[in-house]
């Protein structure tokens, strides 16, 4: 009859976190073979410190080294606990030292996925390219200028997040929008995602505050929110594609940055157009229904 193996949570809560470093290589060489981890604020003291501070500033309170923490999450068979522990001790000069952390572990009843298949040779080999996957890559912006359908809309640098949202509303399709200067120069992005999220911050910040404590990220994002009255506080990087480029640097750009759509600039950096991810789809079907 075979013996289930018992798997067990190993948790560390680390407040010197320049012990961190020598932390994950003592457990990696005492047999834990992945782990998560986490920033982390004690409870008692971010509450303090929002007391004291304010939402306004948030955005400071993850990078305040009396407030930093990192939570490290590991599943493992539980054979190999105790070296762990003894390796984590170590690493970090006891956890009985002041300001050090805690330590503690949790049984585990049921894991899924720990441990993984390892592809097989065939499986990583790649299908061979076709004519058409090289077509719609390489295929350039100034060849399909013709599904180039929708104008560019852009904002001054000026505008209030209101004002902002009254030129979204005036063009619905479109969920990009370009900043530009008073020269019409590029400046940056803003979506209309991330301006209803400033917009309704001011409006019903508690629906945001109600999410401090599940998302690390998001709180320091919403603690800068709190400073924002205009678009150019708002924007983002200026990421944008020429005539020039292709449609395979067009769609990694959107992938990459998580953008539904991108102003097409000229070797000035004005706007001249406006190309998205809908564009894209539909240049692609057209090129494989073309080919077949």
């Amino acid at each position: 009859m075979a013996i289930e193996t018992r798997y067990e949570l190993l948790v560390i809560i680390l407040d010197d976190i320049d012990r961190l470093p020598q932390l994950l290589n003592a457990l990696h060489e005492a047999g834990v073979s992945g782990a998560t981890l986490l920033s982390s604020i004690g409870g008692y003291r971010a509450r303090t410190w929002l007391d004291q501070i304010g939402l306004s500033g948030l955005h400071k309170m993850f990078w305040t080294p009396e407030l930093r923490r990192r939570t490290i999450l590991a599943v493992m068979e539980g054979d190999k606990i105790d070296g762990a522990i003894a390796a984590a001790e170590q690493a970090v000069g006891g956890f009985g030292r002041e300001n050090s952390g805690i330590l503690f572990t949790l049984p585990v009843k049921r894991v899924v996925g720990l441990h993984k298949r390892h592809r097989s040779q065939e499986s990583e080999t790649l299908p061979a390219t076709d004519l058409t996957d090289v077509t719609i890559r390489e295929t350039r912006l100034e060849q399909v200028r013709h599904i180039l359908n929708l104008p560019p809309m852009t904002i001054p640098t000026d505008a209030s997040l209101l004002d902002a949202a009254r030129i979204f509303i005036q063009s619905p399709c479109i969920q990009v929008a370009a900043v530009v200067s008073q020269t019409g120069h590029l400046l940056g992005l803003i979506t209309l995602r991330s301006l209803a999220n400033h917009f309704f911050f001011g409006v019903m910040p508690e629906v945001f505050v109600g999410e401090i404590s599940t998302d690390i990220d998001q709180s320091m994002d919403f603690g800068r929110m709190a400073n924002i009255h205009n678009v150019a506080d708002a924007m983002i990087d200026p990421i944008a594609v020429r005539l020039t480029d292709t449609v395979g640097r067009a769609f990694a750009l959107m992938h990459k940055y998580d953008l539904s759509g991108l102003p097409v600039i000229d070797d000035n950096f004005h706007v001249i157009g406006f190309i998205s991810m809908h564009d894209l789809l539909n240049l692609a079907v057209s090129l494989i229904e073309k080919d077949q």
